[in-house]
């Protein structure tokens, strides 16, 4: 078994030039912007194993074109949904190669033809072609959470038992950096990087999502602020807003860059009741929202009114 990937038709990813080792600006604020409404304007899918159903799905990201990447965890598998509503499946129980055994978090290569799944069950990253073929394996974790990529095409995870967050070269395989307990880190379980070059980490032990820079340097955290219960996936718009799964809560939670709230979800619509335990957040290139409503076995799109 591989210990590196090794992918030519990815690429290398050519570096931006290194910024310096400061906190770094976020996108242009939200002042100005008035906090709207949220509501549900579609449901996808529903408890079950067959194509389009769910069992407790948890981390969602979306393509270039679209399509929707649910971490469908107790079924163990990832579902790829199209704009047009075909459903594509990868993974089945198991610890051989291409088999999945608790996945947790899934994210897209920025060139769009690869995913990378953690794989908190088998203690390991693997690649899939969008094809389905499987690529190679990145091993040696402990309870990996949360997968990720930033906008050098570096793949980032969350190494929830070792109290890590590492950063990767996925075309050598090699581990070019991260940060670890003495930047705060105690489990990782989810995290999403923004356009400014910070990383967004949900961590279990802290009930917290803190912003750090990609050197390692600690911003605000959301619980300064709010206290949080449980939060879960998060996700950062261009405009700095931040969108958190705050699983505990059942809620969804909307702030501003800065922290403070400027909404908050816990019944997308009156005839579909209150979310439970919301572990996925995801936004679209063209604006979407989608939740990852876990144990209502559902996918919520949501818009603002």
């Amino acid at each position: 078994m591989s210990d590196r990937f090794d992918f030519l038709e990815i690429g290398a990813a050519k570096p931006l030039p290194p910024s310096d080792p400061a906190e770094t600006p976020q996108p242009n604020s939200s002042i100005g912007w008035k906090p709207q409404k949220l509501k549900a304007v579609e449901v996808i899918g529903e408890a079950g194993r067959n194509a389009g159903q769910f069992a407790a799905p948890t981390s969602l990201t979306v393509d270039r074109d679209g399509a929707l990447y649910v971490v469908d965890s107790n079924n163990h598998r990832i579902q790829r949904i199209a704009l047009n509503g075909d459903v594509k499946i990868y993974g089945k129980p198991g610890s051989a190669p291409g088999e999945l055994w608790g996945p947790q978090s899934v994210a897209v290569h920025p060139g769009g033809q690869f995913f990378f799944v953690a794989e908190q069950g088998n203690n390991r990253v693997q690649c899939f072609h969008f094809n389905g073929q499987h690529r190679g394996i990145l091993p040696n974790f402990h309870g990996p959470s949360g997968v990720t990529f930033d906008t050098e095409g570096h793949l980032w995870v969350a190494d929830s038992g070792s109290s890590r967050v590492l950063r990767f070269n996925i075309n050598s395989g090699q581990h070019i950096g991260g940060f670890t307990k003495s930047q705060g880190i105690v489990r990782p379980i989810a995290l999403v990087c923004d356009i400014s070059h910070n990383i967004y980490v949900t961590d279990a032990t802290t009930n917290d999502v803190t912003r750090y820079t990609y050197f390692g340097q600690r911003g605000h955290a959301l619980g300064e602020i709010r206290r949080l219960n449980a939060p879960h996936q998060v996700a950062v718009d261009n405009q700095g807003r931040i969108y958190l799964a705050e699983s505990g809560a059942n809620r969804l939670h909307v702030f501003d860059m800065h922290g403070n709230s400027l909404i908050t979800m816990e019944t997308p619509m009156t005839k579909l009741g209150s979310f439970r335990a919301p572990a996925g957040v995801a936004l679209g290139p063209n604006g979407e929202i989608y939740v990852a409503d876990t144990l209502n076995n559902r996918i919520l799109r949501l818009q603002w009114e």
